[in-house]
Order: structure tokens, then C-alpha cells, then sequence
């Protein structure tokens, strides 16, 4: 480390600290003569500042250099080091006091332009600040959406290979198994009392029979007359239970949920009907 290297440093850190800690004045004198010194002053600052590559204070010492003694390149050097740092709105602003200060500057057209960029790229800075600050829209609920209705499936394919599928189902409907129950029920008391009147029949006309033996014939003609309606009767209750044990049969048969009938081929020709289900 060379002695030469270690003074340039010890300066510019003297020299950053000393700025730092110097303000710029608040009031501008009304003498011009003090005036040109300060912005002289101050200007010198802020090319020191440049060397050292220190942009902000480089910044502060030009603007107040400008505040004394308005000066187009003094302008012009507060407008490119706030593009660098990325104040675009002061750069568009001192851009444009260059070309009122300097006028007829050589550059005219081309700081035109710059201007014109740096105005796009601020109002897409806007836009994106802006986009950034709008509160983001609540989440829109989803309806509910009803289950699928699935379609109710055919029954031939478990019946085997070419049955041809005949059944009927009813979801819904009378309960045809407390029918048939029902049914049976009836028609196995309407047989029951049938046999119990058809004995006191057969009883009867074995009184009467026995009657006619003995020659006693009012005593036979009274059991054979108490034969014939308890015979009719016993008669009518077997039709009854019959008709109802027919209806029971009606009610198993009848297809329900658990049910299926089908036509099945046979194996030597033909078809045959099948039935099937949980009774």
C-alpha cells in the first residue's frame, strides 16, 4: 500500500465526512457577488462527490448549488445523476430547466426525447404502484352443484350370455311381500274353519245316518237338515282360502326391486322363462 494511495483515501473520507455534516444554507443572499461563491462552492462539492462515485451527495450539492445561481449545466448534471439513482420525476423536471436555461442547446433534440422516455417509464411506474395499492377482489363462492343423477343399470348382463331382459322394478309403491303374507294368512284360516265346519258336517250326516237306522226319523231328518249348511259353508270357505292363497302366489310373483324375470336361451334350442328374487 503506497503512501500516495492512503492520502486519497484519508481525503475522500475527510472530504465525505465534511459534506455530510455541512447543510445547505436556507436563506439566499440578495448579493450576487455571495451567491456566484456559494453555488461556486457547492458545485465544486458536488464534482468531488461524483469522483467518489457518491451519487446522493453528489445530488444535494448540485441542487443546492442551483438554488444560488440557477445554471443549465448545473441542471444538467442534477438530471442525469437522478436518472441514474432512479428519481425519474426529478429528472424529467430538471431536464427540462436545462432547455429553459439553455435554450438553444446542441442537444436539444435529444434531451427531448430522453424526456419523452423517462415520462413513459415514470407513468409505467405509476401504473404498476397503482395496480399494486387496488385492493384484490373477494373470491367469488361457487355454486353448489347437485349430485350427478346416475341412471339406473340393466340387468341382462348378469343374467348370462343372451338373455334377453324382461323385469320390471318399482322403487317405490305398495309392499307387495306383507300382501302376500297378509294373503296367506287369510287363506289359512278360511281353510282351517272350512275343515272345521266340513267335520261338523260329515258329524252330522253320520247322525243322520245313524238315526235312519234306528228308524228314528225326526231326529234324522233334523241332523241331515243341520248337515247341508254347515256342508255349503265349509264349501265357501275353501273357495275363499283358495282365492286367497291364489292372490299370496299373485302378490310372490309379482316382480319387485329384488326380483327379475327373464328369458333365457336354452343349450338344445328355445327359450325359457326364469324367475328369480328375495322374497
Amino acid at each position: 500500500m503506497t503512501l500516495r494511495f492512503v492520502a486519497t483515501s484519508l481525503a475522500a473520507f475527510l472530504f465525505a465526512g465534511s459534506a455530510l455534516a455541512e447543510e445547505c444554507p436556507d436563506t439566499v443572499t440578495e448579493d450576487s457577488g455571495v451567491r456566484r461563491q456559494q453555488a461556486k462552492k457547492w458545485f465544486s462539492k458536488g464534482e468531488d462527490a461524483i469522483k467518489l462515485n457518491d451519487d446522493l451527495v453528489a445530488l444535494k450539492a448540485y441542487q443546492c448549488s442551483l438554488k444560488f445561481v440557477p445554471h443549465g449545466f448545473t441542471a444538467f448534471n442534477i438530471a442525469q445523476i437522478a436518472e441514474r439513482v432512479g428519481d425519474l420525476e426529478l429528472a424529467v423536471a430538471s431536464y427540462n430547466q436545462y432547455l429553459l436555461l439553455v435554450p438553444d442547446a446542441k442537444d436539444l433534440d435529444d434531451i427531448n426525447r430522453k424526456v419523452e422516455a423517462l415520462k413513459e417509464r415514470l407513468a409505467r411506474v405509476k401504473q404498476q404502484e397503482k395496480a399494486a395499492k387496488a385492493p384484490k377482489p373477494a373470491p367469488v363462492a361457487r355454486p353448489i352443484e347437485p349430485p350427478p343423477v346416475v341412471a339406473p343399470t340393466t340387468q341382462g348382463s348378469e343374467q348370462g350370455q343372451g338373455a334377453v331382459d324382461v323385469s320390471t322394478t318399482e322403487s317405490s309403491g305398495p309392499n307387495y311381500r306383507t300382501y302376500a303374507w297378509i294373503s296367506y294368512g287369510g287363506a289359512a284360516a278360511f281353510v282351517l274353519g272350512g275343515v272345521i265346519t266340513n267335520l261338523m258336517s260329515r258329524s252330522k250326516m253320520e247322525t243322520c245316518r245313524e238315526k235312519y237306522s234306528q228308524n228314528d226319523r225326526v231326529a234324522a231328518d233334523s241332523s241331515c237338515s243341520d248337515a247341508k249348511p254347515l256342508a255349503y259353508t265349509s264349501y265357501v270357505l275353501f273357495g275363499i282360502g283358495g282365492a286367497a292363497a291364489a292372490l299370496g302366489t299373485f302378490f310372490v310373483l309379482r316382480p319387485t326391486e329384488s326380483s327379475e324375470v327373464a328369458m333365457a336361451p336354452l343349450s338344445e334350442g328355445g327359450l325359457a322363462l326364469r324367475w328369480g328374487g328375495r322374497f
